[in-house]
């Protein structure tokens, strides 16, 4: 390889006397590799460096001397080498090459649940780490302990560096129950007035409350204190599901002097995105006053490596605020709705039964307000941890 990178020629020579020529190439400091005579001209090959050295040393002997073949990177470069465009795009491209293999082109973000990957790539930018900055720069171990210090919801965090692509593997911290552990004694008490409806699974502890008692708030359902039948006592972590039915009220009100958004057409604008920098692709400012903004990016990609250069879609969503007036009519459909979201937002889970609902409707001269009153079931126990003496 070395040798094909140096340059080889194939030479071709006749000479008076074949023997004396041999051996004067043989005893010169020029390398001669393959030589041989056929027909009494003699072949071999020689390094391009050393060209001038044999050539002089045939002429000495009065021998005929020329070039059969060349090959080799140098005289491949000679070629090209009054083709100056062409050196100098491949001098941009292996530039450009060695520049994108050491900057962020795409920063990729696993592990996360309860935050977002925006909400990670903020925390790696103010660490230096976001899209166009130069690896090399980078402290990863640094920014790691920094990004876990400075962080409430990260356990941790690792940062590793895949070509030009930082990838950044989190592990969250998830805020553990207030349960009182099963090695430790505990009563069961009532979280809400309340009468049981339903007894299950009572494991351990000492049943207190019967089916269709009525309970208040604090009353002991199962106690943790258990008689063994022959006047001894012990301790229990109580365990068992106690199903009270009781009465929640929630209130809506709706005024019948509200203000309305009025939304106007969408407006697309689009930006060049170019290793982090927006470059507007458009004339103007953006005045729309009020309006909801949401955008896009459509990235490069070549052979599934996606470049950070894209086209940013922007779109604006103007709106005016009107003032409007509702009728008793209207006022009591916007107030349907709200306790249908109510519903499906906090009781239409598998934790609580909806048994029945009464909804009293009235208004005076500023507003409609409705009063629902939800009969419920749902588990009533909660765990006390019994401070023993």
């Amino acid at each position: 390889m070395f040798d094909n990178i140096r340059g080889i020629i194939t030479f071709e020579a006749v000479a008076p006397e074949t023997e004396a020529f041999v051996n004067a190439l043989k005893e010169s400091s020029a390398p001669v590799s393959d030589m041989r005579v056929r027909n009494g001209r003699i072949y071999g090959d020689i390094y391009h460096s050393d060209f001038d050295e044999v050539k002089k040393a045939a002429e000495k002997l009065g021998a005929q001397f020329s070039v059969r073949s060349k090959r080799g990177a140098v005289f491949t470069v000679r070629k090209y080498r009054r083709r100056f465009g062409m050196l100098i795009g491949f001098a941009l491209a292996f530039a450009l090459v060695v520049y994108l293999s050491n900057v962020v082109m795409v920063v990729e973000v696993y592990g996360n649940e309860n935050l977002s990957d925006k909400q990670i790539t903020s925390l790696l930018a103010d660490q230096g780490i976001h899209i166009g900055a130069f690896i090399p720069s980078v402290d990863l171990r640094e920014a790691e302990s920094r990004i876990v210090s400075s962080s409430d919801n990260i356990a941790w965090i690792g940062l590793r560096s895949k070509g030009c692509i930082i990838q950044a593997e989190v592990s969250e911290i998830e805020a553990s129950p207030e349960i009182v552990p099963t090695s430790v004694p505990c009563n069961i008490i009532s979280s809400r007035d309340a009468q049981i409806v339903a007894v299950n699974n009572v494991h351990m502890g000492m049943l207190v409350r019967m089916l269709h008692d009525g309970v208040k708030k604090g009353d002991l359902l199962i106690s943790g204190t258990v008689e063994d039948g022959k006047g001894g006592v012990y301790f229990a972590h109580s365990m068992g599901e106690i199903i009270g039915r009781y009465t929640e009220k929630a209130v809506f009100k709706q005024s019948f002097e509200d203000e309305r958004f009025d939304y106007g057409e969408k407006i697309l604008r689009k930006k060049l995105y170019f290793f982090g920098a927006e470059i507007p692709l458009y004339i103007g400012r953006n005045k729309f006053g009020n309006c909801e903004y949401d955008e896009t990016t459509d990235y490069a990609e070549l052979f599934g490596i996606r470049f950070p250069v894209g086209i940013v879609k922007a779109e604006y969503k103007p709106y005016e605020i009107r003032p409007v007036t509702y009728s008793s009519e209207q006022a009591k459909v916007i107030l349907e709705d709200k306790i249908k979201q109510y519903e499906r937002n906090f009781l239409n889970g598998g934790d609580i039964t909806v048994v029945d609902k009464e909804v009293f409707f009235s208004e005076d001269g500023k507003e409609a307000k409705a009063v629902v009153k939800y009969t419920l079931e749902s588990d009533i126990g909660v765990t006390q941890e019994i401070m023993a003496k």
